[in-house]
């Protein structure tokens, strides 16, 4: 009887539950559906924009969906396009420059974030008369007020868009006090009259200020708090229209910024603006992307010397490759930081030279061990020194000239291809080799056991690999300044017949690379190759990864956190780690070889993370920013280095004994 009455009721149900009756069900929600967005769109407003600046919610990865629509990602011949002979105005603080910088970079993808702070910003586009300011106005008060009058007067030359919006600076100067804030209501009140003439004439954006880290600001913030921001925009609401805006306003209010801030803002360094790094998540080899590469290669590394395969050629091979990778990054990192930034201060070059070799000369003098035993430091030292000392030296080259004329780019490649015969002549002359690393004081820094044959061949094996860095982040910073490159999320690198061809390219020499190492035999034929071939599985490999644009959005956070210690980790192994000179693995517990190095791994990895906060905790104070200071202070450290050397040199015994 279930049965039976089971299958009368599945009979009954599939009579009225059949595909035809499913359409009219669709056909039916879409028309419903089709109503309530016009309905919605009648009495909501018919501007669908609205709901671009105001509705929606935050995707994460620097994407904000609106309610009923879909965001384009404009390209850079798109925003030329459409924003061809107008005049756009940012006017406000420090969060609005953000806006700025960030409305600037969807035109001109490759610019960076310049000016002045506190001063007036402006950026012209010539081929499509496009031009844009950033105007200072940290407060709303007379001075903005007369600003905007000035764009009203019969005959002057009004912004075809205007965007601005202040609060912070109110609540910081004036310490959050009650009166501040009845005054900011009666300024942007009177402000809003004259907002609302300019919009007859063409587009007046509010923008609502974006929540604040309270944890994080600085003591000299701490009164701007989210209660009293909420407070702010409550009163800017009401003073531009208020419940009544879109029936009788003309000025919109931008609140999605502000939504999407309550995602992001817990990222923030300082508490107050919204974080860099959601900006350029796409770009090719961005930060995130070479910390999640550093950080699996460390890890690699890391094994194979806990594993011993360095007896196994083909891996040794492969792990030389990581290496070589490493100072790829470096020839990218510091070739891009000094183009684009220009900065060859002595502020910048202590930072990086502490970085680098803080924690290994203290193990030096602490475990009585020879600079060169920390082979990658010196190595890595020594090519930063000749990066800087490329692009410091006259003619300072930089991308703010270069774009005045194509003739600067042929001194970049002249002093690339100096560089390339400064190295090759070391390379093929060791005698000369010797000679200058051989010299005291030099030879302190680089002899191992008396000798520089291991600086001479660690120095030799991967000797075009930060040369190779440099120009490709050349040709790089190149194609993405003359926009031939597609960088925003989801986009391929190249066109679709480009992309696809370079992946193909890229994955053969990927793999043909990887057999040549499988079948290599002998270190010493292999290294005399690895030089020359160890590029193109670098290049392969960002290739592979940058080309997709799923796969450039994309990156690994549990990498990346290793990628950020990656140095202290390198230097850490020597001695919590690894045992006898890396000869050995440290046993803390005897007799359980897999509880020992998961108790040992797990100390090792938080000894590296606390020894590279402290590092950069104490650049901050070891390195002042005032050149005076800091001039004394490498003076005295030159002086002390130079006595100590010649303490040691005249208690060592004579050569040849």
């Amino acid at each position: 009887m279930a049965v039976l009455a089971y299958s009368l009721g599945k009979r009954e149900i599939n009579q009225h539950f059949t595909i035809k009756n499913a359409k009219l069900v669709s056909l039916v929600l879409v028309i419903l559906l089709f109503i309530f967005h016009t309905a919605s769109r009648y009495f909501g407003g018919g501007d669908s924009c609205e709901w671009l600046l105001s509705s929606g919610r935050y995707l994460g990865e620097n994407v904000w969906q609106p309610y009923g629509c879909m965001m384009h990602k404009y390209k850079s011949m798109e925003a030329k396009t459409c924003l061809s002979k107008k005049r756009v105005a940012f006017l406000g603080d420090s969060r609005i420059r953000q806006l700025f910088h960030s409305f600037i970079k969807v035109i001109d993808p490759g610019r960076r974030d310049g000016g002045v702070k506190h001063e007036d910003i402006s950026f012209e586009e010539k081929s499509s008369s496009l031009y844009v300011d950033m105007l200072w106005y940290p407060e709303a008060n007379n001075s903005m007020k007369e600003r905007l009058i000035s764009w009203t007067h019969e005959g002057s030359a009004k912004p075809d868009v205007v965007i601005l919006g202040v609060a912070t600076w109110s609540i910081k100067l004036h310490g959050g006090r009650s009166e501040t804030l009845q005054q900011y209501k009666v300024n942007v009140t009177a402000i809003g009259i004259h907002l609302e003439r300019l919009a007859e004439h063409g587009e007046v954006y509010w923008v609502l200020q974006d929540p604040v880290n309270e944890e994080v600001l600085s003591k000299d913030r701490k009164m701007i708090t989210n209660q009293q921001l909420e407070k702010y925009n409550e009163v800017a609401v009401d003073a531009l229209g208020g419940s009544k805006r879109l029936d009788s306003s003309r000025v919109k209010l931008m609140s999605a910024k502000r939504q999407a801030a309550l995602e992001t803002i817990g990222q923030t360094s300082d508490g107050l603006h919204m974080p860099e790094s959601t900006v350029d998540v796409s770009k090719l080899l961005n930060r995130e992307q070479t910390d999640e590469w550093k950080g699996w290669m460390q890890l690699v590394i890391l094994i194979y010397h806990v594993s011993g395969a360095s007896a196994f050629v083909p891996v040794y091979m492969h792990v030389r490759v990581l290496v070589a990778a490493y100072l790829f990054q470096t020839g990218y990192g510091h070739f891009s930081f000094f183009w684009l930034k220009g900065d060859f201060g002595l502020y910048r070059v202590c930072q990086v030279l502490f970085r680098l070799n803080f924690l290994v000369l203290i193990l030096c003098v602490v475990m009585d061990r020879p600079y060169q035993f920390y082979y990658f430091v010196p190595l890595v030292t020594f090519w930063f020194v000749v990066i800087y000392g490329t692009l410091a030296m006259w003619p300072q080259i930089l991308q703010k000239r270069a774009n005045t004329s194509g003739m600067w780019h042929l001194g970049v490649l002249a002093k690339l291809l100096g560089l390339l015969v400064f190295i090759s002549v070391f390379a093929y002359s060791q005698g000369f080799f010797d000679s200058i690393f051989s010299v005291w004081p030099l030879s302190k820094l680089f002899e191992l056991n008396g000798s520089i044959h291991e600086w001479w061949f660690r120095w030799k094996l991967d000797r075009f690999a930060v040369i190779h860095g440099m120009l490709f982040a050349l040709i790089y910073l190149l194609l993405q300044k003359r926009q031939v490159l597609f960088e925003g999320k989801g986009e391929t690198l190249f066109s679709a017949r480009i992309s696809n061809l370079l992946l193909f390219f890229s994955v053969i020499t990927f793999i043909t690379y990887s057999v040549w190492a499988s079948k290599c035999k002998k270190k010493s034929e292999c290294n005399e190759m690895h030089p020359y071939v160890s590029v193109v599985q670098i290049l392969a490999f960002i290739l592979i990864r940058n080309i997709p644009g799923y796969a450039r959005s994309v990156y690994s956070s549990f990498f990346a956190w290793f990628g950020k210690i990656s140095l202290e980790l390198f230097i850490c192994q020597y001695h919590i780690w690894l045992a006898a000179d890396t000869k050995g693995i440290l046993i803390l517990i005897p007799g359980n070889p897999s509880l020992n190095i998961m108790v040992s791994s797990f100390i090792f990895v938080c000894v590296a993370h606390e020894i590279s906060l402290i590092t950069n905790d104490l650049a901050q104070v070891v390195i002042p920013k005032d050149t005076v200071a800091l001039l004394k202070r490498v003076g005295a450290v030159g002086v002390l280095a130079l006595l100590v050397q010649m303490m040691t040199r005249d208690s060592s015994p004579a050569h040849g004994t």
